[in-house]
């Protein structure tokens, strides 16, 4: 597991910027997986890095934002972020109160990086930092082996 926070950051995108990645079409073929020509995979790794490196980029801006925020206890409000990448289901659920969904084990993992993760760090999985290690806008240091429910213990 790698970790990160807004200090560690050399370079800045904009919440807007962040979400026009996010809410672009780059990620529509991340589900071809192993059917995609040569051209169509070194598009699809490009494609996989851009969405990666938008869910940590939201995430360091969600950890600032968070910091600006004072509790009524009087504290800094404090978060932890978890970023794992992989395959999803998603779909429409229920008719009186549709929602969005996400499924499937990527999630999950997701959820367990948030949950083992430090307050006020990112905290990404090694197939997260595998896409995103050669970007210079971050600054990673590596936690070593943390146990994960459900995955015993992950790097």
């Amino acid at each position: 597991k790698y970790s990160t926070t807004k200090d560690d950051r050399k370079a800045s995108q904009s919440e807007s910027e962040i979400v026009d990645i996010v809410d672009s079409d780059q990620g529509q073929s991340v589900g071809a997986g192993d059917q995609s020509s040569p051209t169509e995979s070194s598009s699809l790794h490009s494609d996989k890095y851009l969405c990666a490196c938008a869910a940590v980029k939201f995430g360091i801006h969600a950890l600032e934002a968070a910091s600006k925020h004072v509790m009524p206890n009087g504290e800094i409000c404090q978060i932890r972020v978890g970023v794992h990448t992989g395959d999803v289901a998603s779909g429409v659920v229920g008719s009186r109160m549709p929602r969005y969904c996400l499924f499937g084990d990527t999630v999950n993992t997701a959820s367990r990086m948030e949950s083992t993760s430090v307050c006020g760090r990112v905290q990404i999985s090694e197939d997260t930092y595998v896409l995103v290690a050669g970007d210079v806008s971050f600054s990673w240091k590596e936690r070593g082996r943390v146990d994960v429910k459900g995955k015993d213990s992950m790097k």
